[in-house]
């Protein structure tokens, strides 16, 4: 790709992330508030299931509740932005044949969009798990590469799929479906083993990795997955890459098929 290309490119994206953003919210009467309500709403419940005292494990429920909450708001940010990329192209379909421009400038906007809100969500999160003392001061500042590398290769993961998913609506709802199985699949709501079949699932699967990575850095300053991690960065890079030339190529056969 050349210079002004990139720079054409991310000028469109810029357009059209902002194009985007004021219409979502521009026929509400809260208009961007909407942006605080459900990290608000989510943090609110799990306050509640806090102060009830009814979940917890062996460290205690403010503990269980924090180990929770936050896995809930990154696997919400993860599967958000593997979506977007498909979603704004699917709705997007009648520029798709009508105008030459780079579908690149869709797929960037795309992304922006997801990881203002993901990052919204997030300062939410951190001020509750601040004001109940279950954050590490190190461990926040530790865990924004970890973090970026989640969302580095649920971008990628969903631009792989994005032109087979115009192709076929099949793989939208596969998506989603996987997704849904994926979340069971991943600690989240359940402690992690120390051993067995389902330690040695998580610590080869990259998304998990990365999610409780974050996670483990964020609420305890430190991690036993870094070489993991390490991995999984490199991935999340090559399938980004991956992802974009695999729509390059795909690009004549789509605007035909759009029409």
């Amino acid at each position: 790709m050349k210079t002004n290309e990139l720079r054409h490119i991310a000028r469109l994206s810029w357009q059209i992330f902002c194009r985007d953003l004021v219409s979502r919210y521009r026929g509400s009467k809260l208009g961007y508030i909407w942006l605080l309500l459900s990290p608000l709403a989510m943090a609110g419940a799990w306050i509640y299931i806090r102060r009830l005292g009814n979940l917890g494990t062996a460290d205690g429920p403010a503990s269980y509740v924090a180990y929770v909450t936050t896995g809930m708001f990154l696997w919400q940010g993860f599967t958000r932005q593997v979506q977007s990329s498909m979603n704004q192209l699917s709705a997007s379909r009648h520029l798709l044949s009508k105008y030459v421009f780079p579908w690149e400038a869709l797929v960037l906007a795309a992304w922006a969009e997801t990881i203002i809100e993901f990052a919204v969500s997030m300062v939410v999160l951190v001020v509750i798990l601040v004001i109940t003392g279950s954050v590490s001061g190190w461990g926040l500042v530790i865990s924004l590469p970890w973090i970026a590398s989640l969302l580095l290769l649920a971008s990628g993961l969903g631009l792989v799929l994005t032109p087979f998913g115009l192709l076929y609506e099949d793989v939208g709802r596969a998506l989603a479906l996987s997704l849904q199985i994926m979340f069971f699949m991943i600690p989240i709501v359940y402690a992690l083993p120390p051993s067995g079949m389902t330690r040695a699932i998580v610590e080869w699967n990259p998304v998990a990795v990365l999610l409780v990575g974050a996670r483990d850095e964020l609420l305890l300053g430190e991690t036993t997955f870094l070489f993991q991690g390490v991995i999984a960065t490199v991935l999340g890079f090559v399938v980004v890459v991956l992802g974009f030339a695999v729509l390059r190529v795909a690009r004549p056969h789509l605007a035909v098929t759009a029409n």
